[in-house]
């Protein structure tokens, strides 16, 4: 058990933008759209780039926020792969692979108020339903066979988050138990009765489930590679007892094939109704619920595609051919689509797109063209934007090779991993714009 109280770093004027209000008419007389923000981070550059609406399908950058220039912050940088939001979206956590830390932003102004370390490839930060908590999945050394998730109480009102418990998987009686090798959390949410269920990873071949009962932080059922080699997106159902994950594995160069499966797991059973679904393309990653809670969007890392399922029987409602505009056959020549969120007015669902240079992932399956984030069109299930903070054209073939072989010397490449949106405006909307849905 873990009881290092940690206080936050807070710096003033760290971040840059426009500090404008919004506007209730446009320079025209015209309505001004409701107002949101995206976040996205680019775990290449260790920047979050923060949008707002503006014309349509247009967006404009308000904030760019250079997490290596913020005080606490480790020389050697960080790179934050994830984001949640608390339920009132007042604070965001950002999980960060390099660095060892999870780091706490106030929204408002995008001040640093927690720097907490977690670490070493800390993966996923998620707030716990009511914001008492957050919950970190951290995957630990390369060179170990098991991770941990930690418990850290968050006072915001002194801006303090003090580590209250860790599962250590290297040392769980039910890990050890249920026969899960290796077992190193990468990704979860919490399930309509309260416990949460994190993947496993972070290759395909290391997959499998553990499943937290949060009223005495232990693990209360673990499966295998074997049973369920599941090893990225989670996802529950907003209404019903059901929690959608994926799993997915890259092509091998060398033969053999890519994987691509979602799964459907009955929490009130505890039991799997649906299992290794094809997900109509390779690598199957992330997910998100449109506003309106009829539809699931599904994506393929790969082959740049997905599904569109309907969550009340789960059936295919229709294909998405591709997320990002770059559609070859390799991976070199092809976008990479990872994690989405939608706009909470449900006109738009934004999809990061990798870069070519990219931290994580596998190259393979990762490798990207177009860094940045795709608008995709919820209606119409056609991309209207796509949206480069730093165009890829800034950097030559030759600066993109050396970031490849990681030359010492060689320039960062934007990739664009983590997303989040947040509400500005009151939104009418049938389902919360991220889960935990009870919060």
């Amino acid at each position: 058990m873990g009881g290092a109280t940690v206080s936050a770093v807070a710096l003033a004027g760290c971040t840059g933008g426009s500090d404008d209000d919004t506007e209730d008419e446009d320079e025209n007389g015209g309505e001004e759209p409701e107002n949101y923000e995206v976040w996205a981070l680019d775990q290449g550059q260790d920047n979050i780039h923060v949008y707002e609406p503006a014309d349509e399908d247009e967006f404009d950058e308000a904030e760019s926020i250079d997490l290596n220039e913020l005080e606490g912050v480790p020389d050697e940088g960080v790179v934050p792969h994830m984001i949640d939001f608390s339920s009132d979206y007042e604070y965001a956590a950002i999980a960060c692979t390099a660095g060892a830390r999870t780091l706490v932003f106030r929204t408002e102004d995008k001040e640093l108020v927690g720097n907490i370390e977690t670490g070493p490839r800390t993966h996923m930060a998620s707030f716990s339903p009511g914001d008492e908590y957050i919950h970190v999945d951290v995957i630990g050394d390369p060179d170990e066979e098991y991770g941990w998730i930690i418990r850290l109480e968050a006072d915001f009102e002194d801006y303090e988050f003090e580590e209250v418990d860790r599962l250590d998987f290297s040392e769980n009686e039910a890990i050890d138990e249920a026969g899960v090798w290796p077992a190193r959390p990468i990704c979860h949410q919490f399930a309509a009765d309260g416990r949460s269920l994190h993947t496993l990873g972070p290759a395909h071949g290391d997959g499998g489930v553990v499943i937290i009962d949060h009223d005495d932080f232990e693990v209360d059922r673990a499966y295998t590679q074997e049973e369920a080699p599941i090893n990225c997106g989670t996802m529950p159902h907003y209404a019903d007892e059901k929690f959608y994950l994926t799993g997915g594995r890259p092509t091998d160069p060398d033969g053999e094939e890519g994987i691509g499966e979602y799964y459907v797991y009955d929490t009130a059973e505890d039991e799997f109704i649906v299992e290794g679904e094809d997900s109509g393309g390779i690598d199957a990653h992330g997910f998100w619920f449109t506003p309106d809670g009829e539809e699931l969007w599904l994506l393929n890392r790969e082959t740049n595609d997905g599904l569109i399922l309907d969550p009340d029987d789960d059936s295919v409602i229709e294909e998405i051919n591709e997320y990002g505009p770059a559609t070859g056959d390799e991976p070199e020549t092809s976008d990479a689509p990872d994690i989405m969120w939608s706009s909470p007015d449900g006109e738009y669902m934004f999809v990061t797109l990798r870069g070519p240079a990219p931290l994580s992932g596998g190259a393979h399956a990762a490798t990207g063209v177009n860094p940045g984030f795709a608008v995709m069109d919820i209606e119409t299930r056609e991309r209207v934007d796509v949206v480069e903070p730093d165009p890829i054209e800034n950097y030559d073939d030759e600066d993109i090779e050396a970031a490849r072989d990681e030359e010492d010397d060689a320039p960062r490449i934007p990739d664009f991993h983590g997303i989040g949106v947040r509400p500005v405006d009151e939104f009418d909307s049938e389902i919360p714009n991220s889960p935990a849905y009870d919060n």
